[in-house]
């Protein structure tokens, strides 16, 4: 029963008709722009790959 009602209770509020007065309904607005850039920030060069062993390897031919 307690879980017939949470449904019931769900349903409903997921139903609700919430509109501007225009008949349309409100929609959340981006803050975002893309792409995102940092103006402020310092420009660092990011670190070069190093290769991790200083000999050869050699494979099975």
């Amino acid at each position: 029963m307690i879980f017939s009602v949470v449904a019931l209770a769900v349903i409903g509020l997921g139903n609700s008709n919430i509109s501007t007065g225009d008949g349309s309904t409100p929609r959340p607005q981006t803050t975002i722009r893309y792409p995102i850039r940092f103006d402020d920030a310092p420009a660092v060069r990011a670190p070069q790959p190093r290769p991790t062993v200083s000999y050869p390897i050699r494979w099975e031919r």
